[in-house]
């Protein structure tokens, strides 16, 4: 039974940590899309 819960968390600490790069290399690239947008 504890295995069971161990994996849920680390599951659930891994979906976290893949959700917040997927969200900061997201802003990154709206970032980067800004910035070379404005140079004509």
């Amino acid at each position: 039974m504890h295995v069971k819960k161990l994996l849920v968390v680390a599951a659930a600490i891994a979906g976290v940590l893949l959700f917040k790069k997927v969200q900061e290399s997201e802003a990154q690239k709206t970032v980067w899309s800004k910035a070379t947008d404005t140079v004509d």
